[in-house]
């Protein structure tokens, strides 16, 4: 028996757990639980992680839901689901009886006459958060959500979002009790190994933890405490959930029941001024916390305004920032303060010129088949293309080209004849990558290069393009599929193909027109969006160069479908780690990943500049922001990395309960060796095989856009904000202060029409009229 009000319809199962959830509205009537049935159907065994299951540990002894045969009672548009387990009893209740919300209550009463404390409490929320084994991409769009969470003192909430901006999502927000933080198990299956494409689905299930230490990681900035049940009371958290239509619909609704939002800038450096302003609450101090030589400090902030405050970092690292109001409840953000980028990119390129290259092989370690590991080079070129040029690392980068590259994943160097690397196949979208290198190479002059000239590298890059996007030039179906997928050559193809017209090197024509024939293909089977599937059956390494390529080559109109992709696929959160585009399966949890979310973050650039739609810029800037935390060196809540070094994964989910060892912490994915099976096949635990081998094109992308531009845009309400730059009003003039670390254009977007400020790209001024 269901029960309903105006927005919602709710049904509970048999042993407690919600098993549908459906907006009555909505057109494709998704259910927002992930369900008993389908994970049946799709071959997945944890059924006692739904919507509703909980387990909790006092003295010792852990309780489980699944142990007791719960009592479910429905009173009108409200049912209570009652779990005894006769010292303590477990109270559910869903209730409707409000028009349009949902109200989550979850009560435990400690019946002894003696307090004790709940070592742990974590009950599990999991919305539909599935990747669907179906090539109908719709069902994935329209029927699975992305799970981005802000972890709070007093305002928790959960931006449960479609993948898709086009229709309605769930906003979750906290109204009673603390959430120390959100936990994540994954099931999945995987035949990337069997000569299955698309190969990958999954599904992962999120806890609230309400007490407890969520798991044994190094992060110090959430809170690990635990409740105290007092004899014979009962403790209440409460949720409501209401339906969103997007981000700011999500604060807008939490304001509307009280929830403080805060204003402070995505990227803060060291040793600048640092601005936070709150609405909806009345401030009556805000303090900041982080680590200085592993010591917890804390720091006022000074108030410069009505709830506005100010501060000027001089330590490195993440810092939380508590806003404390008058009525005693707390609300945080998540800040990383970083050092100079220019010297993060430096410190890189060094690291892999002088400690990672292997003079014997000619090769930058850790060796991999995957051509992604190709881009450590294409970052070494790119930092020498805009920065001083150092002919040793570019030598390096010529001599891994040359004798390693090449005959790596081609027959004896042949260009057009590639190698089986992976036992009985090859993999056309390595190629890409390998492209960028050649492109790269040809853009230095001919006395900086010394092992070929750059026109022939030009002739290089078309060639390895030309494989790259040609299903005539491949036998297997599996190569002639992925030929026509899409992949990060949407960074440079257009530019590619403009240097080959100018000088009359390669097969322009044929190379423009295969490309031209991939961007029709695209367009035909808009309506399907089936440019979404890449090795998975949903993937933002498919719809965010779907989005970019079709925006680059002025389909202004079509590119906007696959863009609502990648606006509801970047995070947005109070923790930048957790503002990320959504992916899991590097790490079997969310996650930072930092070749797809710095290539999504680029797409969303590029659909910016065509759209002119502020919305992708600022997903952009948050998602890169996210992506370089992978580079960091002066992180504190994580193990440490020495300088120049980096990692490709950062788990948000804390407890990562398919290994707790990940839960909040950065990682590379060989660390998934030790778990055996496919893993073991994929990555290597040898002595060579570090964290890093498939990073670089990420760091490319953002040094190709806010490695050298900033923006400021002016708002529906006119009022201006600056992306990777600081403003600073002077009386009839505003002064603008770009944060790239190779500034050379400051633009402002204003009345749908972008253009570059006059000025040195450092600094540029606005008239105020």
């Amino acid at each position: 028996m269901s029960i309903k009000n105006d927005k919602f319809v709710l049904n509970v199962s048999g042993n407690g757990t919600v098993k549908q959830l459906i907006l009555r509205d909505d057109p494709h009537k998704m259910n927002w639980v992930l369900t008993e049935d389908y994970l049946k159907k799709a071959d997945f065994f944890s059924t006692n992680k739904l919507f509703g299951q909980f387990n909790f540990v006092i003295e010792d002894k852990i309780y489980d839901s699944s142990s007791v045969q719960p009592i479910i009672k429905q009173m009108g548009k409200k049912y209570r689901v009652i779990y005894d387990f006769h010292s303590y009893i477990v109270e559910i209740i869903y209730d409707l009886e409000s028009l349009s919300e949902l109200v989550w209550t979850i009560r435990v009463t400690n019946s002894r006459k003696i307090s004790v404390k709940l070592q742990s409490f974590g009950i599990w929320c999991s919305f539909n958060y599935a990747m669907y084994r179906d090539t109908n991409v719709l069902k994935n769009v329209f029927h699975s959500a992305a799970i981005f969470p802000t972890i709070s003192i007093d305002y928790t909430k959960l931006a449960v979002m479609r993948r898709t901006t086009d229709v309605a999502s769930l906003g979750m927000y906290q109204l009673k009790g603390r959430t120390n933080s959100l936990g994540s198990y994954c099931d999945f299956s995987n035949k990337f190994l069997e000569d299955a494409s698309p190969s990958l689905d999954g599904v992962i299930f999120h806890q609230l933890v309400l007490s407890g230490n969520h798991s044994g990681e190094q992060d110090w900035i959430y809170s690990k405490d635990q409740v105290v049940l007092q004899a014979e009371e009962t403790t209440e958290w409460k949720y409501v959930i209401k339906e969103v239509t997007n981000q700011e619909d999500f604060y807008k609704k939490g304001m509307a029941i009280g929830h403080p939002k805060i204003h402070a800038p995505k990227m803060v450096k060291i040793n600048q001024p640092f601005e936070i302003s709150i609405e909806n609450g009345i401030v009556q101090f805000i303090e900041a916390v982080y680590k200085k030589d592993d010591v917890l400090v804390q720091t006022s902030l000074n108030k410069l305004d009505t709830n506005t405050y100010g501060i000027v970092f001089k330590t490195a690292g993440e810092h939380k920032i508590i806003i404390h109001f008058e009525d005693g409840t707390s609300d945080l953000i998540v800040i990383n303060v970083m050092d100079d980028l220019k010297t993060l990119v430096r410190e890189r390129v060094n690291y892999l010129c002088e400690t990672a290259y292997n003079h014997e092989i000619k090769a930058f370690l850790p060796l991999s088949n995957q051509g992604e590991s190709v881009g450590k080079m294409s970052l070494i070129l790119k930092k020498n293309l805009i920065d001083t040029v150092d002919k040793d690392q570019l030598l390096r980068v010529e001599e891994s080209a040359n004798l390693y590259v090449k005959q790596k994943w081609f027959e004896d160097g042949m260009l057009g004849q590639p190698k089986k690397v992976y036992g009985d196949f090859y993999r056309v979208m390595d190629f890409e990558y390998i492209g960028h290198l050649f492109f790269l190479l040809s853009q230095f002059t001919e006395d900086q290069l010394t092992m070929q000239k750059p026109d022939t590298y030009l002739l290089w890059a078309s060639q390895v393009v030309d494989l790259r996007i040609n299903p005539e030039l491949h036998v297997d179906m599996r190569e002639k599929e992925e030929s026509e997928m899409l992949g990060v050559f949407f960074l440079y193809i257009n530019e590619l193909l403009t240097a080959l017209e100018e000088k009359k090197i390669g097969e322009y024509e044929k190379l423009a027109k295969l490309w031209e024939n991939n961007l029709f293909k695209i367009l035909e089977e808009k309506s399907t969006l089936s440019a979404a599937m890449t090795e998975h059956y949903f993937d933002n390494a498919g719809f965010g160069p779907a989005a970019a390529s079709l925006s680059n080559a002025g389909y202004l109109e079509e590119c906007k479908s696959y863009g609502s992709l990648v606006l509801a696929n970047i995070g947005f959160s109070n923790d930048f780690r957790a503002q990320n585009p959504d992916r899991w399966w590097e790490a079997l949890s969310y996650m930072i990943h930092s070749l797809w979310g710095g290539i999504t973050a680029a797409a969303s650039l590029d659909l910016f500049l065509a759209l002119k739609d502020p919305q992708y810029l600022e997903a952009s800037y948050r998602a890169f922001t996210g992506v370089l935390y992978c580079y960091d060196t002066a992180a504190t809540a994580v193990k440490s990395i020495s300088k120049g070094e980096a990692v490709s994964s950062y788990a948000v989910a804390s407890p990562h309960y398919n290994r707790i060892d990940l839960s909040k912490e950065r990682f590379g994915q060989e660390t998934f060796a030790k778990d055996g099976g496919l893993f073991a096949r994929i990555f290597s635990e040898e002595p060579n095989q570090t964290s890093d081998w498939d990073m670089g094109e990420e760091l490319v992308a953002y040094l190709e856009r806010f490695g050298q531009s900033a923006y400021c845009y002016y708002d529906n309400d006119n009022e201006l904000h600056g992306v990777n730059c600081s403003i600073k009003f002077e009386d009839n003039k505003v002064k603008i202060m770009s944060m790239a670390p190779y500034p050379k254009h400051i633009y402002l977007l204003k009345e749908g029409e972008l253009s570059q400020l006059d000025g040195n790209g450092h600094v540029a001024y606005i008239s105020i009229t």
